[in-house]
């Protein structure tokens, strides 16, 4: 949720990924054009893509979107992989009210680790595959990791660890020369890598928690709170405090009842 109209520039999508937005307006850019979703719409996402986000809230004040990502392995046990390619972004129109209430029953499940068993959790969300193929859209399976991108989920297990590149030679059965010589033909460097991991990790807690910018800071291997704004402004071109709303997840007035009766 924001309240302002920003912008977040080269972010990298590691899992397919299904938006829905609820108020305002999403603008994703990326290599094959731009796709834009306004409420009541859908963007979806392979994995792998780099993008620039743009979100502008609607008359509202506010711009608001749900996400679901599904890993590789949930991929392929829901059987609604492959067919034609699909582009990196796509927009989903006219979804209709029984595909959106399959979508709200999936995230929710994703929230109610307590009370809904894993099995059924994981059902709603192959319900919302098998939805979108029946728009004849599937997902694609992630092709075989480059070895920077194989450095970048290393690095994404755990943000706040001070990784070094001798750590993750060790952690990759490899070389440090081996290694600086793999990312140097990507053109990666390494601390930028680091600290690129840090940012995006960053950037999603901020728009997915409720956690402080000083825990944030402290998640994403800084101690200092200001540092870390630095590198963020650095990074995105705004502060933290600037994409902050005013609650998450879903609160009593997104509710199904209310959605029925056309609040949204």
């Amino acid at each position: 949720m924001q309240r302002s109209d920003l912008s977040s520039r080269r972010v990298m999508v590691e899992q397919a990924t299904l938006i829905l937005v609820e108020d305002g307006r999403k603008r994703i850019s990326w290599s094959g054009g731009d796709c834009v979703a306004s409420a009541g719409e859908a963007l979806s996402l392979q994995a792998g893509e780099v993008v620039d986000i743009a979100n502008t809230p609607g008359q509202s004040g506010a711009y608001r979107a749900l996400w679901i990502c599904w890993c590789a392995e949930l991929l392929e046990m829901a059987g609604v992989i492959g067919g034609t390619p699909r582009p990196g972004v796509a927009v989903h129109t006219g979804l209709g009210e029984a595909f959106q209430m399959s979508f709200y029953r999936a995230f929710d499940g994703l929230g109610d680790v307590e009370a809904l068993p894993p099995s059924i959790a994981t059902s709603r969300l192959k319900e919302v595959l098998l939805w979108l193929a029946e728009r004849d859209f599937h997902f694609s399976l992630p092709g075989m990791a480059s070895p920077g991108q194989q450095v970048r989920r290393l690095l994404s297990t755990d943000p706040s660890i001070a990784w070094s590149m001798e750590r993750v030679a060790q952690e990759t059965a490899t070389s440090i020369p081996t290694l600086r010589r793999r990312l140097a033909a990507e053109g990666i460097v390494f601390r930028e890598l680091v600290q690129d991991v840090r940012m995006q990790h960053a950037l999603a807690l901020l728009q997915n928690t409720d956690a402080s910018v000083l825990n944030i800071a402290l998640a994403t291997g800084y101690a200092s709170p200001s540092r870390f704004t630095a590198r963020f402004r650095a990074r995105f071109g705004y502060l933290p405090t600037d994409i902050r709303g005013q609650c998450r997840g879903r609160n009593a007035s997104s509710s199904a009842n209310e959605r029925t009766s056309g609040v949204i």
